[in-house]
């Protein structure tokens, strides 16, 4: 301590020789200067922790982690388009027989074009010919479908050559389309008319027809290689077969019957 002198000869002691007076008012300057801080931008940004990647990060040299970025905005509007249900169709298939999207859509075309199930379709060009258009089997058979010349001449006259039986379209245009007569032959035996008539693709109706007559079956096999599950991604064929003709499209034999009234 030590001691202060006053007026009048009295004296105070203080701290240090600083006026208890002064000692007083240090909490008051004490406490202002807390809520000055505590108020104060400035000083958290001074006295805070640093911004960014922590110390320890940096010296151990771990990438900074990044924000994701926005999803691409094509992926965003085909995912809120409506998708064509033939696309999805076409995917599909294409997925299931490990083709390309460019034979899918062929196959898938020129089925609608004549009113068959796309899936009977794929189907049939996956027994008849593994998706190859070039394929020429026994007797001549030609194409993805293996169309005899001499049925497709019985379908179309005009097809006089083996070039124009061999071309994509024209071949399942004229194979699918005998499929779907087929079919239509015997629709008076309901659920088994898919069956018999895929029977009678591979077979022919006279020797089909011949068998009924005699109540015996007239599987020869062929039908459960094109409906049952092996070779078709396991699943057995459900569909009715026939698929309603596109508006403005006329099955061969009514365009023929048309020309020749």
């Amino acid at each position: 301590m030590t001691e202060v002198a006053r007026p009048g000869g009295r004296r105070r002691y203080g701290l240090a020789g600083i006026p208890w007076w002064m000692l007083a008012l240090l909490p008051v300057i004490f406490a202002g200067g807390i809520a000055l801080a505590r108020t104060s931008s400035s000083v958290p940004a001074s006295f805070g922790p640093r911004a960014g990647v922590p110390d320890s990060l940096r010296e151990l040299r771990v990438p900074t982690p990044k924000t994701p970025q926005l999803l691409n905005a094509t992926y965003l509007r085909r995912a809120v388009e409506k998708v064509d249900s033939s696309e999805l169709v076409i995917q599909s298939l294409a997925d299931r027989y490990h083709i390309t999207r460019t034979m899918a859509r062929m196959v898938h075309d020129a089925a609608v074009e004549v009113g068959l199930d796309p899936e009977l379709g794929f189907r049939l060009v996956r027994v008849e010919s593994v998706f190859d258009p070039d394929a020429i089997g026994a007797g001549g058979a030609t194409g993805l479908v293996q169309m005899m010349p001499g049925t497709a001449r019985d379908i179309d006259p005009k097809i006089d050559t083996r070039k124009e039986l061999i071309d994509p379209h024209t071949n399942m245009r004229l194979g699918f389309g005998y499929l779907r007569e087929m079919i239509e032959r015997y629709e008076e035996h309901g659920a088994d008319a898919v069956r018999l008539g895929v029977i009678a693709y591979n077979r022919g109706e006279i020797a089909v027809d011949r068998a009924l007559r005699r109540g015996a079956d007239p599987e020869n096999g062929y039908g459960r290689r094109i409906l049952g599950p092996r070779a078709h991604g396991g699943r057995e064929y459900q569909g009715k077969g026939i698929i309603p003709l596109p508006p403005g499209a006329e099955k061969d034999g009514d365009a023929e019957g048309e020309d020749g009234s």
